[in-house]
């Protein structure tokens, strides 16, 4: 599929497939579109996928801000299903989507630290208000912290959040190699 399929997180609760696809047919032609609903209830979950049909249109995609209604949209390659039916790598690291303005990061903190130690808390911010973009990021100091609160749902300020692994993007790994081996290098020369 060729990074064709993206996940977009953070889609307003009152937008339907529709809306989304209306939203996304902007940047391009769609060959599949589809918000993701709770079985029980047939609630929107607050994300859904995109299908781009020329691979050039979802780059574009992926590299542009969105916002939908009141909510900055998140957009990422979607993992496709043989990676996602792969044994699991042991994460310590968690991406929330939909975090309410209300909440702080010391509510953010608290929610979370039931589940383990936590070593990093990242809330980014928005550049003119100051406020947080509705997303964060915390790092377990062990995985199984990952694994139990994975499998419940949250709720942050009286709204359900999105929460899901987060795993280091292969650049940064990669960066961060070339890093300890100069770092290495240099040790050596001295």
């Amino acid at each position: 599929m060729e990074q064709r399929k993206l996940v977009v997180m953070g889609i307003p609760w009152d937008v339907d497939t529709e809306g989304l696809k209306e939203y996304m047919s902007k940047f391009g032609e769609l060959e599949d579109c589809y918000i993701i609903k709770e079985r029980s209830t047939g609630r929107s979950r607050g994300f859904g996928y995109v299908t781009f049909t020329p691979v050039d249109d979802a780059k574009n995609v992926l590299s542009s801000e969105h916002n939908l209604g009141n909510m900055i949209l998140e957009v990422k390659v979607a993992t496709p299903k043989e990676e996602m039916r792969a044994p699991v790598k042991k994460v310590t690291r968690i991406f929330v989507a939909r975090i309410a303005q209300s909440v702080t990061e010391a509510t953010f903190r608290s929610h979370f630290e039931k589940y383990g130690n936590i070593t990093d808390l990242y809330m980014p911010k928005d550049r003119g208000s100051k406020t947080h973009r509705g997303i964060g990021f915390i790092t377990f100091a062990s995985a199984d912290s990952v694994e139990n609160l994975m499998k419940e749902t949250h709720e942050l300020g009286g709204s359900a959040v999105v929460v899901d692994r987060a795993t280091p993007k292969a650049r940064l790994f990669r960066a961060y190699s070339f890093f300890i081996a100069f770092s290495i290098e240099a040790i050596i020369c001295l």
